[in-house]
């Protein structure tokens, strides 16, 4: 498996052809958003669409009862 299809994830949303690949992540604190998060980038190489998905971390969850 080469790295190029390692790094194709997703069907675009506006060609829907297999051909998003990702850019980079940044915390929701580089955009300047309140709270905890990630913001995925993605594009996608057959039509030039940008794609970001916003992931918020909800600390509540990750805490396990003791």
């Amino acid at each position: 498996m080469s790295i190029s299809e390692v790094l194709i994830m997703y069907e675009c949303f506006n060609c829907l052809s297999r051909s998003v690949i990702w850019d980079c992540d940044f915390s929701f604190e580089d955009y300047g958003y309140d709270g905890e998060g990630i913001i995925h980038e993605c594009h996608c190489e057959n039509c030039g669409a940008r794609i970001m998905y916003f992931i918020p971390i909800d600390d509540e969850d990750d805490q396990t009862e003791k």
